[in-house]
């Protein structure tokens, strides 16, 4: 069958956008695999490949409608990035309530950042503080805290003696960080001599945990975060806004360059906690935390070294975000894990007093 020259040019150019949009979800979904001391914008990449997924499989309902032809290239595009759009977006049946079997080897662990209990909002209602009111009405096994220095009142904050008190009476381990990352436990506790040798990594924090005669490694990451200025936020708000208009220079220098600088730190950082859990003799471990990143990205893949599970990706059902400020819309908290148990359910909590979300982790002990 013979095509015209201007069927032709269709075609063609409907194949080069095919070709540059299953090209853009294959780099930005496998971003986080690029060293980012090589390609540190690789991992600037990866936190819109969401949005790369969703043109991709726009275009392919368009090919499918227009030329068939075109639908295997986007069909192509969209089995390749398959798998880290699961991982944003998990597809798991609901576990459902657990069996009083499942209850009697099971334990919780609640990852927050507290942002020091200061409501962004600036709220204390009937001088109670929302974090801790949250903390404890979870009644997590496991508490672990980022950007929490003290335990004690301070009125300015809404943190007032009688929560203090509940919190203390349910956890009878706590563990405050000078460096933010705490823990409180209702299992007996002590935290690690890590040995950390760059001012870059010290934002961590390692703890071992007795529970009922298992031992328990639990490592509390607040990995680099970008550091944006003011002016960098309102940078971000009109980009979200659509407002990109002689701001091309102010992009480059402002929140790519600090972005790509803390994918750098990250990284190495990364580096360190993975040679913590190599050198970890305990064969059951859990990374939380504030990561700073998103799902996918290279400091996950490096903890993870292969062989630690995502809990969120595991047992989640959708899409969620951790971090509910300045429109940065993402899932940077997270929560990996190794070892005789598995995640069986993850919740985020719907609080919004820090400027993070906070997940709670449901855990089964599979050893008995």
């Amino acid at each position: 069958m013979n095509l015209s020259s201007g069927y032709k040019i269709k075609l063609a150019c409907g194949i080069a956008i095919n070709v540059a949009i299953v090209m853009m979800a294959i780099f930005t979904g496998y971003g986080g695999c690029i060293n980012p001391d090589t390609m540190p914008l690789a991992g600037v990449a990866a936190m819109t490949f969401p949005l790369w997924f969703l043109l991709l499989i726009f275009i392919l309902v368009l090919d499918l409608w227009l030329c068939r032809r075109l639908a295997i290239v986007a069909g192509i595009g969209v089995l390749a990035t398959l798998s880290p759009f699961l991982t944003f977006f998990p597809i798991n049946v609901p576990h459902g309530e657990l069996t009083k079997e499942e209850l009697s080897r099971s334990f919780t662990v609640l990852t927050y950042n507290v942002y020091d209990f200061i409501a962004v909002d600036g709220e204390y209602p009937d001088k109670t503080n929302r974090t801790l009111s949250y903390i404890i009405d979870a009644d997590a096994d496991i508490v672990c805290l980022q950007e929490c220095e003290y335990l004690s009142p301070l009125p300015r904050w809404g943190v007032y003696r009688p929560q203090i008190d509940s919190i203390k009476q349910m956890y009878p381990y706590i563990l405050i960080d000078t460096a933010g990352q705490s823990i409180f436990s209702k299992y007996p506790v002590k935290k690690m001599s890590l040995d950390i040798a760059d001012n870059d990594v010290d934002d961590m924090a390692g703890f071992s945990i007795e529970i009922e005669g298992r031992e328990l490694s639990v490592y509390n990451l607040h990995l680099q975060s970008i550091g944006l200025t003011v002016d960098d936020k309102e940078l971000y708000k009109e980009l979200t806004g659509l407002k990109t208009e002689n701001n091309v220079h102010r992009i480059k220098s402002q929140l790519l360059a600090k972005l790509s600088a803390a994918n750098k730190l990250r990284a190495r950082q990364a580096r360190q906690v993975r040679t913590y859990i190599d050198d970890d003799k305990c064969e059951n471990v859990i990374v939380c935390g504030d990561f700073n990143d998103v799902s996918g990205c290279y400091a996950i893949r490096e903890i993870s070294g292969g062989e630690m599970t995502d809990a969120y990706a595991e047992c989640a059902f959708g899409p969620t975000i951790t971090y509910n400020t300045n429109r940065f819309y993402f899932r940077i908290d997270h929560v990996l894990y190794k070892g005789n148990f598995e995640a069986v359910k993850i919740e985020r909590g719907d609080v919004n007093s820090s400027d993070h979300y906070p997940l709670l982790t449901t855990f089964l002990w599979t050893d008995d």
